[in-house]
């Protein structure tokens, strides 16, 4: 995914009056008034044009935007380190136990096959003074049979204790908490906390797509649109097949009132998901409010046909039929010669005064 930066061409460097050039520029290049309209990608580029303007426009979110992607940046570099060094410290390990598995079982097999022809002489029994020199015959096949597996049998019990605590374990259950704990703080309604433990998480878990998600709904409850519509845009880059996503972030625009933006992002869901009865309805609802009935009609019939017992899209057709049913009367009416215009007494005067008297 391009950052904003990428969209509106400009270096992470540019001042306010190169952005604002740029997004005049690129603005122009997909403004649908002058590149014809009815192109939906054309409509999409230009969303994210006004978003990206949007962030960067204001210093705060700028400055949040650009924390965050030196936060990814970091991270991205962290992660590919920790796999370079987990690789080197398994290969360290490995050696180490090959190398041990080498030093150990090499010389007990050339003891044990120069002790066998010893067994067989009768020149090796003045072996037994060799006692004077202990450190050597311990270290010699005497006893290696034995002493081998009981020095490497007591090695297996100290280990379980250090491999239980991982380091990166603490990380993982802190945000798993925290992340439990906001969710629980939501469902009571105390939403300041949640959206505090949610940035707990974030910060623990920075790439994953579903706390962003969830804090940007309670972001939205408390009407911090800027906000959550950022935090859906930053799930959205780490989670781009993810039709939830885009269904949440088109009630978002819906309710900011940019109901261009929420279409674009509630198609881009029914693409995703077109089995979704709550996708068409939540759709339909924008058609309502752009007044265009016959295309939220379409929706909320194919909602009901994929779940005939969506109560709400029923309702929500029960009223796009009433609004249909009221602009066809005010279209009659306002027809003239219409039946509701007959008893205006308007029409006769004028028609015997166009005739001249004789």
């Amino acid at each position: 995914m391009k950052t904003h930066y990428q969209v509106l061409g400009v270096s992470p460097r540019a001042d306010l009056d190169t952005i604002k050039r740029a997004f005049r520029r690129a603005a122009k290049a997909h403004h649908p008034d002058l590149t014809g309209g009815g192109d939906a990608a054309a409509d999409h580029q230009l969303k994210v044009i006004l978003a990206a303007y949007k962030v960067l426009r204001d210093p705060n979110l700028r400055a949040e935007y650009d924390a965050q992607l030196a936060f990814e940046r970091e991270s991205v570099r962290r992660e590919r380190w920790d796999a370079v060094l987990q690789f080197v410290a398994a290969t360290a390990v490995l050696s180490a136990i090959l190398i041990g598995l080498e030093i150990l079982l090499l010389p007990s097999v050339g003891d044990w096959m120069s002790r066998q022809p010893q067994t067989r002489s009768a020149t090796v029994q003045p072996l037994p003074p060799l006692p004077s020199r202990p450190q050597p015959d311990v270290g010699g096949l005497t006893v290696p049979g034995p002493a081998a597996p009981q020095a490497t049998g007591a090695l297996p019990p100290t280990k379980p204790p250090q491999t239980a605590s991982l380091p990166e374990a603490p990380a993982l259950t802190d945000a798993a908490s925290y992340l439990k704990r906001a969710l629980d703080r939501s469902r009571l309604g105390d939403l300041d906390g949640a959206i505090a433990d949610f940035d707990e998480a974030v910060r623990l878990a920075p790439r994953n797509a579903d706390i962003y998600r969830y804090r940007a709904r309670d972001l939205g409850r408390r009407g911090r649109w800027e906000r959550a519509l950022a935090d859906y845009d930053r799930a959205i880059r780490l989670d781009p097949n993810n039709p939830a996503l885009f269904h949440d972030r088109g009630l978002a625009l819906q309710q900011q009132g940019e109901l261009d933006g929420a279409l674009i992002d509630l198609d881009r869901a029914v693409r995703m998901s077109f089995s979704d009865a709550r996708l068409y309805s939540d759709r339909g609802a924008v058609w309502l409010a752009k007044g265009r009935y016959d295309r939220a009609l379409a929706d909320f019939n194919q909602a009901l046909k994929l779940d005939p017992a969506l109560a709400v899209a029923a309702a929500r057709r029960d009223v796009a039929l009433d609004r249909k049913r009221e602009q066809r009367m005010a279209n009659d009416s306002s027809v003239p010669g219409a039946p509701g215009n007959e008893t205006t007494g308007t029409l006769p005067p004028k028609a015997p005064s166009n005739t001249p008297p004789r």
